[in-house]
């Protein structure tokens, strides 16, 4: 006989003890739930190289607290716009930049491509590897701002002590060489050197640690 007794509202049922209670089927818990690994950066940024893509997901793998990066393509050449600012949550290319070379990298044609790279005081070339925005200050020698950077990799440790910063510079405007018998911007000793505008900008975003990565990789 099965007995029926009402308890606080609710019905409690017993069953005879010959009489196996009913199997309640088992309701596996829920997966957790995980954020979506982002894109590779050749996925979301589709406008540049794979070349530029790697290098992209290289400086995003690497530790930093900023919330930007940037990578800078020696491959391309110096009047297109070849310094990439990278936001690190989403990997976005958030804005891109003319940017000088060395005129010590500047290739045997002197047809605005890189060609040689070194970490030798004096060499006027540029550094290829890893770099930390480090502090700013007024210059004495280009127009306003610069920024210092410090070689995290063997093939640019010495850019502080060869003083290779961020700048500004009157021959990366672009009336000063666009239209011109040489069709390309000027040749700095080894520094970042941007237009007055493009200075500002990056130094905007990347003052206070942030990584660039220099690359050069041709096909």
């Amino acid at each position: 006989m099965t007995l029926v007794a009402a308890v606080s509202g609710c019905t409690s049922i017993r069953f005879p003890r010959d009489t196996p209670p009913p199997t309640v089927p088992s309701i596996p818990p829920s997966a957790p739930e995980v954020a979506p690994s982002p894109a590779p950066s050749g996925r979301v940024n589709a406008h540049v190289s794979p070349a530029v893509a790697r290098a992209i997901d290289h400086v995003l793998s690497q530790p930093s607290e900023h919330s930007r990066a940037a990578v800078l393509d020696f491959s391309a050449h110096s009047s297109a716009p070849r310094f990439h600012v990278v936001d690190r949550a989403s990997g976005l290319v958030l804005q891109s930049f003319r940017v000088a070379h060395g005129y010590g990298s500047e290739g045997k044609h002197h047809d605005g491509y890189a060609e040689f790279f070194s970490n030798v005081p004096n060499s006027n070339a540029s550094s290829l590897g890893l770099y930390r925005t480090a502090e700013t200050y007024p210059s004495d020698i280009y127009p306003g701002l610069a920024m210092r950077m410090d070689g995290l990799s063997l093939t640019n440790s010495n850019a502080r002590s060869r003083f290779i910063v961020i700048h500004a510079a009157k021959y990366m405007e672009p009336e000063s060489w666009k239209g011109k018998k040489a069709g390309r911007p000027g040749l700095s000793d080894g520094c970042f050197a941007f237009s007055q505008a493009d200075r500002d900008a990056v130094i905007a975003e990347l003052q206070g640690g942030a990584l660039i990565y220099a690359i050069c990789e041709k096909a």
